[in-house]
C-alpha cells in the first residue's frame, strides 16, 4: 500500500516530538539535505547509512515506520531514500515552530521600577536586560532588608511572567512549570533554597541553551524557550559555579537610615496611600523601636492602621515590640 504525504508528515512529527536528545532531528535534516543534493539517477540510486551519519538499525526502523524505503539491497550494500522529502521537511519546520513559545506582543510597563528608590545603576542594568534582543539573566543577592524583594515584585508585573518560590519547588517541578506556562520571564525568589539537582539542571539548560528536556520511561518531552531569568538569593556561596556563570549578579546591602526613610515613604505613598509625614513617622518608629530596616515591616504597620494617625502607629508598634 502506497504511503501518502500526510502519513509521512504525521509519523515524522510524532517521532520528532519524542526525540529527547535530538538524534532524529539531526538525522532527518541530514537526509533532507542529501536528497536535495542527489536527485535519483535511477530506481536503485540511494544513500548508505554512513552518508547520512546514521546507523543501519535506526534507518531500518524508519523503513518500518514508512519514512524511508529500501531501493537496493545486497550482502554488502543497502541503499535508502526518503519516501517523501517534502513531507519530512515540513515536519521539521512545524516541529521547530511547535516547541517555542508564542511571540510576545505585550510591552513592558512604562513605569517599571519607578517605585524603587535609589539603586539607579542596578535599575539601569535591569531595564537594559529587559530591552535586550537575547536574554540576559540577572541575580539579585545580598541582605534580607534591601531592595531585592521590591524589585522582584516589580518584575512580576511583566507580561507573560511566571513566579517561582525556590523553597516550594518539588522534585522536577520546574520542568512542569516551564513546559505548561512557557514564560517569557521567569522570576525566582529564594534561588539559594533550590536544592534538587534535577531542578538546577533544568534551570541551567534553560539559561545556557534555551532548551529543557524530560526523559523518563515512555515520556520524552523537549521544549525550546526564549526566557529571561530574574532571581534573588540571600546567600550565593553554595550555588553551583556553572549556574552562577550564567547570571549577571547585582549585590544589595542594608539601607542606611536616610535611604530607608526615603524608600518607605515612596512605597507607602504608592502602594498604601499613606501621607508623606506619616510615612516618615512609620519609618522612624520601625527603625528605632523594632530595630528593623525591612520595608515589609513598615507595610505591615500601615495595613494594620484603623486611622492614619501617629497614635495608631504608636499603638501598633508597641504591640509588635512586645512580641519580640
Amino acid at each position: 500500500m502506497e504511503t501518502t504525504t500526510s502519513e509521512v508528515y504525521a509519523t515524522a512529527l510524532t517521532i520528532l516530538s519524542h526525540d529527547s536528545d535530538g538524534t532524529f532531528k539531526k538525522l532527518f535534516e541530514t537526509i533532507v539535505e542529501w536528497e536535495k543534493l542527489h536527485p535519483p539517477k535511477n530506481e536503485w540510486d540511494g544513500f548508505e547509512w554512513h552518508m547520512v551519519h546514521g546507523d543501519a538499525r535506526t534507518l531500518n526502523s524508519l523503513v518500518t515506520r514508512r519514512i524511508l524505503k529500501v531501493v537496493f539491497k545486497s550482502n554488502k550494500y543497502c541503499g535508502y531514500r526518503a519516501i517523501d522529502t517534502t513531507a519530512l521537511e515540513k515536519a521539521l519546520a512545524d516541529y521547530e515552530g511547535s516547541v517555542t513559545q508564542e511571540v510576545i506582543t505585550e510591552e513592558i510597563p512604562t513605569d517599571m521600577l519607578n517605585i524603587v528608590t535609589g539603586h539607579e545603576e542596578k535599575k539601569d542594568i535591569l531595564l537594559r536586560s529587559l530591552k535586550a534582543e537575547k536574554p540576559v539573566h540577572i541575580l539579585l543577592w545580598g541582605t534580607v532588608a534591601s531592595a531585592k524583594t521590591l524589585i522582584l515584585e516589580e518584575l512580576v508585573r511583566l507580561p507573560h511572567n511566571t513566579f517561582v518560590l525556590g523553597s516550594n519547588l518539588t522534585q522536577a517541578g520546574l520542568f512542569e512549570v516551564l513546559f505548561n506556562e512557557r514564560p517569557r520571564y521567569l522570576v525566582i525568589d529564594e534561588l539559594d533554597k533550590i536544592k534538587d539537582s534535577e531542578n538546577l539542571a533544568i534551570l541551567l539548560s534553560l539559561m545556557h541553551k534555551g532548551l529543557i528536556r524530560e526523559t523518563k520511561y515512555r515520556r520524552h518531552r523537549t521544549l525550546r524557550l526564549k526566557t529571561w531569568v530574574f532571581a534573588s538569593a540571600n546567600d550565593i556561596s553554595h550555588l553551583p559555579r556553572e549556574l552562577m556563570s550564567r547570571f549577571l549578579p547585582l549585590r544589595f546591602r542594608d539601607y542606611g537610615d536616610d535611604e530607608f526613610r526615603e524608600v518607605v515613604v515612596n512605597v507607602l505613598k504608592e502602594q498604601e496611600n499613606i501621607s508623606e509625614n506619616l510615612g516618615v513617622y512609620i519609618a522612624d518608629r520601625t527603625l528605632r523601636e523594632l530595630n528593623s530596616r525591612d520595608v515589609r515591616d513598615c507595610i505591615k504597620v500601615a495595613r494594620l492602621l484603623k486611622q492614619q494617625t501617629k497614635e495608631e502607629v504608636d499603638k501598633i508598634i508597641e504591640i509588635l515590640k512586645r512580641q519580640k
